[in-house]
């Protein structure tokens, strides 16, 4: 679950940010990105206290598997 600050300067929500979970977008898990970094998706994000839409910049994380042989 990613937190984002809202760009709305009226937003409702504490502090101006609202939580987001990346996971059904993504094919790892994600974290917050600049749109300059390298391998970064861009979704448009809607603020669930006030309704307006925020363009974030994600990165995905590859997840390995260790399997252990005993």
């Amino acid at each position: 679950m990613l937190k984002i600050q809202c760009c709305n300067e009226k937003c409702t929500a504490p502090s101006r940010i609202f939580q987001w979970y990346e996971r059904p977008h993504l094919l790892a898990d994600g974290k917050l990105a600049k749109k300059e970094d390298e391998g970064v998706v861009s979704f448009i994000v809607q603020c669930e206290f006030c309704g307006t839409k925020n363009k974030i910049w994600v990165t995905k994380i590859n997840k390995r598997d260790v399997i252990r042989r005993f």
